[in-house]
């Protein structure tokens, strides 16, 4: 269907140089995709396109328009005017539809969009349109109406973030209490040949830390390729509350925050035993074993 063309609300344009009013006259901007076949090898192509001019009750005729496809936009996430609406500018719009109706007497549109200067207007624009007798709806009321939605998101990270470190802390305490066993010896001769607790305690921190940046290592890249899948599958149910990105990276932040908390926590977690162990007797200990 011909649409006209609304800057700020139109979707993103992949290919072709398209001013921000939109396309010119004797112009049209086509889909990516659509009924299967792929729109872009039209790109800057003169094309014919039939429309039926009613030549009475009942009645029509073909007629066709000539028009170059001056640009391809992005309707991988359908919009209100759906996912295959071929844009024109409003010139174009008018003298079509006046060729195809000559006895409409005016155009009427089944919806207006109104902007606003600022954000803080946005309750009152609505009250006076709404007034006029009008149903109204804006971004604003959507993102109030998925507020719930996006508090139980935010909570959702944050218990995950908050499981990570208690794990860590649990595996660095296990840790750090196997070594107590297992590395008594280890420690006895480490002491017998002159090394001072704090040494030792260095160099076992040091080894549990390179274990942590191991393991976090091997978690980021699994989590990435879970990311970059994800998003794919997810952009391919094409979900209008959740547009993604296909193939998208994760924020790496996130990534190197993950990276620096599982060796800290581990470490962290086995403080206690790794002092213990750096304070046992050389001769006791050796003696134990």
């Amino acid at each position: 269907m011909g649409t006209p063309f609304i800057g700020g609300i139109a979707p993103k344009v992949l290919l072709g140089d398209v001013p921000g009013d939109g396309p010119g006259e004797g112009q049209i901007l086509l889909p990516d995709k659509g009924q299967g076949q792929n729109y872009a090898q039209l790109l800057g192509k003169e094309m014919n396109f039939v429309y039926t001019k009613e030549v009475g009750p009942g009645n029509g005729e073909p007629v066709s328009i000539s028009l170059r496809v001056s640009g391809i936009y992005d309707n991988s996430s359908p919009g209100t005017d759906g996912a295959q609406a071929a844009y024109v500018s409003s010139k174009v719009l008018k003298s079509t539809l006046a060729n195809a109706r000559p006895d409409t007497k005016a155009l009427t549109y089944p919806r207006g969009y109104v902007r606003v200067d600022s954000a803080d207007e946005v309750v009152s624009v609505q009250n006076q349109v709404r007034a006029l007798g009008y149903s109204v709806n804006s971004v604003a009321g959507q993102i109030r109406s998925l507020s719930g939605l996006f508090a139980l998101l935010a909570l959702v990270s944050w218990v995950i973030g908050g499981f990570l470190i208690i794990f860590c802390l649990g595996v660095g305490v296990s840790v750090g209490g196997s070594w107590i066993k297992q590395r008594a010896r280890e420690v006895g001769l480490l002491k017998a040949i002159g090394w001072s607790g704090a040494s030792i305690a260095g160099v076992y921190m040091v080894e549990l830390a390179a274990v942590g940046l191991i393991i976090g290592v091997a978690g980021a890249l699994l989590g990435t390729f879970c990311s970059i899948v994800g998003t794919a599958v997810f952009s391919g149910l094409q979900l209008d509350l959740l547009p993604v990105a296909a193939w998208a990276m994760p924020n790496w932040l996130l990534v190197l925050g993950a990276l620096l908390c599982v060796p800290l926590f581990l470490c962290l977690g086995a403080v206690g035993h790794v002092a213990r162990l750096a304070r046992l007797d050389a001769d006791s200990s050796l003696r134990d074993l």
